[in-house]
């Protein structure tokens, strides 16, 4: 089929509907929701069999719905309608929540329900159950419905009354320090991450709070900073501390950072409470970074806030790695966590810098380091562990490990060019090519669309793929790696990776690849061509398109025959 989706961003919910599809045949062609005259342009040049609009915020005009079958993917169970739908129910502590994949009609969510799903709601940040638990049930959603329109028939449709729900806004998700206890400060910034923030007030100023973690030993009075680790900051509750990573500014175009680069001017007299990652702890606490071994295999979770890693974060994750290459073990696994593995260089602490270009190579600086220290072990089995999303410089960190696994579902962007043309480094040039060849990675680097992991797989990108759940995926990696450093197959398998490291390196030394690559990345932060700067900073500030680009769009850059 031909379908057009309609959505205010390509986010990970739409990448994830665009990979099932296509890999299943299907032509899929991109509109932005940059203007409604635009939707139906888009509309009448590529003429699509189906109409989905993944994620949208503004209505589908009546020109597309009522000419095709048009279908919005709601993130709530058949009833449930409004923009705020997730944020109502982690709010309101629901025990059940689900997606609906409803027909098209001229009331917003009130169109006929075609497929729907249902899971139970954990407690976690909206952004995560979004990308897990609603993205899988949309997922399964679409599939099925498409299965009734290539059969030519249609489902018993549910036609549920529901109640509309407001937008919530601020009244709703303020943090209120002498009212709020430490679960319903908590519930807020997770009803409220990653947008649009829950607003509170700190040394007399009003800030977005996100990402919050639970504190059982620090006390101090409500709103007090009681500590610092890691750049996220404690902060005292009516019954307890609760941890929060990152902060935001309330102005215009304010950047979402970590706590600490928000508010320095309250931190003088505020202490930091380090932990060690590997030490072992029995209470809840922030830990950016855990290192634990198990059945002679180190485990690294790093819980980088969306996958981004900053220049001090990288510095911070090769310490344990180098702490994890002197310990007694057979091997060392890169967790990540659940949401992502890794996006690659922070883009935001970048832009937020007093020199960007110069914080731009500080940070790819920082990822080469940690990168060079992988690809440099040898007496070690070293592993990626894709639980969750990879793009950019995260999946060529993962490249760097001997074995790379991926979750079923994980969405892959191995390529730098959605950020102004960007070379990218990471070693890329060694690892790629040495997995697909030069031609399949000179193709893999010129795609700037997204893969799935299924698809990864078929190509040799990565090795294993296994696991519909984050925990699932990890009970088989955990079962497969300690059963292979057990027999004589892992000493065969380091040999050979000794061995062919060597070889590699007589004929090109691996600082030769970084330099290369780090040269051409010179340009990019620090010669003419600004491409870069602008593609940063739109992305930083989330800047809505003017237009589609024509890599999203078929219908923009071909002539479509019908």
């Amino acid at each position: 089929m031909r379908i057009l989706f309609l959505c205010h961003r390509f986010n990970s919910l739409t990448q994830r509907l665009y990979c099932e599809l296509t890999e299943r045949g299907h032509e899929v062609s991109i509109e932005l929701d940059v203007h409604p005259e635009l939707t139906v342009e888009a509309f009448n040049l590529y003429k699509p069999d189906l109409v989905i609009a993944p994620f949208l915020k503004r209505k589908i005009p009546r020109e597309v719905w009522q000419k095709v079958k048009t279908f919005v993917i709601h993130p709530g169970p058949p009833g449930d309608r409004g923009p705020s739908a997730l944020d109502w129910a982690i709010l309101e502590k629901a025990k059940e929540w689900g997606v609906s994949f409803l027909e098209a009609v001229e009331e917003y969510d009130a169109g006929p329900v075609w497929s729907y799903r249902t899971f139970p709601m954990r407690k976690a940040r909206k952004s995560s159950i979004y990308r897990m638990e609603a993205t899988e049930s949309a997922v399964d959603c679409v599939l099925e419905a498409l299965d009734y329109m290539l059969e030519d028939r249609e489902p018993k449709k549910i036609y549920p009354k529901g109640s509309w729900k407001p937008y919530m806004d601020q009244s709703y998700r303020r943090v209120d320090w002498f009212k709020d206890g430490t679960e319903e400060v908590i519930r807020k910034v997770y009803a409220s991450d990653s947008q649009p923030g829950a607003l509170a007030c700190l040394g007399g100023e009003e800030y977005y709070l996100y990402n919050p973690h639970k504190e059982d030993m620090l006390r101090g009075k409500p709103g007090e900073i009681l500590a610092i680790r890691d750049e996220a900051v404690c902060i005292g509750t009516i019954d307890g501390a609760v941890w929060i990573t990152h902060m935001r500014k309330r102005e215009k175009n304010s950047i979402k950072l970590p706590a600490q680069r928000v508010i320095p001017h309250l931190l003088d007299k505020v202490k930091e409470e380090p932990i060690k990652p590997w030490e072992k702890i029995d209470f809840n606490t922030y830990r950016e970074i855990i290192y634990e071994e198990v059945a002679g295999i180190g485990y690294i979770t790093f819980n980088f806030y969306n996958g981004a890693m900053s220049t001090q974060q990288c510095e911070r994750l090769l310490e344990v790695f180098r702490y994890a290459k002197e310990r007694p073990t057979k091997a060392i696994v890169l967790l990540g966590q659940e949401d992502f593995f890794s996006n690659g260089m922070n883009l935001n602490t970048i832009e937020a810098s007093e020199s960007p270009a110069d914080e731009s190579w500080r940070n790819i600086n920082a990822m080469d380091d940690l990168c060079e220290e992988i690809l440099k072990t040898l007496d070690k089995l070293t592993v990626a562990c894709l639980q969750g999303n990879a793009g950019a410089g995260g999946v060529f960190l993962a490249l760097t490990c001997d074995l790379v696994f991926a979750r079923e579902g994980v969405v892959l962007n191995p390529h730098y060019k959605n950020i102004g043309n960007l070379y990218g480094s990471e070693f890329w040039t060694y690892t790629l090519p040495k997995r697909v060849g030069w031609e399949k990675a000179k193709e893999i680097m010129q795609n700037r669309m997204p893969i799935s992991s299924k698809k990864a797989y078929e190509i040799g990108l990565i090795d294993f793929v296994f696991g519909r759940t984050p925990k699932e995926f990890r009970e088989k990696v955990s079962g497969f790696l300690e059963n292979f450093i057990n027999t004589s197959d892992y000493d065969v398998f380091l040999k050979r990776k000794r061995e062919g490291r060597i070889r590699d390196w007589r004929e090109k030394p691996l600082f030769e690849y970084r330099n290369e690559e780090l040269e051409r990345m010179k340009l990019n932060f620090f010669g003419f061509d600004p491409s870069y700067h602008i593609a940063r900073y739109y992305f930083v500030r989330r800047i809505p398109p003017f237009r589609t680009p024509p890599y999203l769009a078929i219908h923009r850059r071909l002539k479509i025959k019908p």
